[in-house]
């Protein structure tokens, strides 16, 4: 594909976890991230590829059979393991905290994911585990172990409702979509476990709402819940009432988008489910 011509970037700041900068691009410019992209897309160890498989399978049992080990013995789960089809609309607990500093948005958004499945995890204790520096918290390569994945890692290490694991998107294929669907509601109906995105938003593209629309931004958020049989994210964002970043009075605490969109924006880096 032809890659249309950019401005030279005008200015470069720090804002909610990784760099932001000004200057042109296309929503969902696939060739255009994978020129720009630095994360190193470490590969999944043999592990996160066994429990992506077996969640994969349980999605395809009756529209939700979830296995045993997938979850938490005791872990209040409604119907974990039984079968029957998703509900159109599910949701979790409304738990929208600010990120303390502008760079926090991993931190913030791993404290609510942990909160909303019963543990409790400081902003300062999640940067610490989860190696994150005033460029933002990595999508791969962080320094974390067993897999290199921060989120995932730091995630799976504090509860056991469930095995999170990193779903790359490349990028908004009806494909890509249909599996954060499916994705999506497995986590939020069946094992009651947000998912957390880490989108990358281009300058004039798609963002979340009350981001602004000229800046090129990376942040990670937690997904709570779902409309229209996934067709619709409910998602809470940290960016609100963050008085480190200049805009957050612009940006709702909790907010819906057509699911379409937000594998858009995920397309480049991913989500955890």
């Amino acid at each position: 594909m032809n890659v249309p011509s950019r401005s030279v970037v005008l200015t470069i700041a720090l804002v909610i976890g990784l760099i932001v900068s000004a200057g042109l691009a296309q929503a969902d410019d696939t060739a255009w991230k994978a020129a720009h992209d630095t994360d190193p897309h470490l590969a999944l160890t043999q592990k996160q590829l066994d429990m992506t498989a077996a969640k994969r399978a349980a999605e395809a049992q009756s529209g939700g059979a979830v296995p045993a080990s997938l979850v938490a013995p005791m872990g209040p789960c409604g119907s974990c393991t039984g079968g029957g089809s998703y509900p159109s609309s599910a949701s979790l607990i409304a738990n929208q905290t600010p990120q303390a500093t502008s760079y926090w948005c991993g931190p913030a958004s791993v404290h609510e994911a942990l909160d909303a499945l019963g543990v409790t995890l400081s902003q300062s204790a999640a940067a610490s585990a989860l190696h994150t520096t005033t460029g933002g918290t990595a999508w791969s390569g962080g320094g974390t172990s067993p897999s290199g994945y921060p989120v995932p890692d730091v995630m799976n290490r504090y509860q056991s409702r469930n095995y999170y694991v990193p779903q790359y998107v490349a990028s908004a294929t009806s494909s890509a979509i249909n599996t954060y669907e499916n994705d999506l509601e497995m986590d939020i109906s069946a094992i009651r476990a947000p998912v957390i995105g880490n989108v990358w938003e281009v300058p004039n593209g798609q963002h979340l709402n009350g981001h602004p629309g000229n800046l090129q931004i990376f942040h990670w958020f937690e997904i709570r819940g779902y409309y229209g049989s996934g067709g619709t994210t409910l998602y809470e964002d940290s960016v609100h009432g963050a008085t480190s970043i200049s805009w957050s009075g612009n940006v709702p605490a909790y907010s819906n988008q057509p699911s379409s969109q937000i594998v858009t924006m995920l397309g480049g880096r991913g989500y955890v489910w």
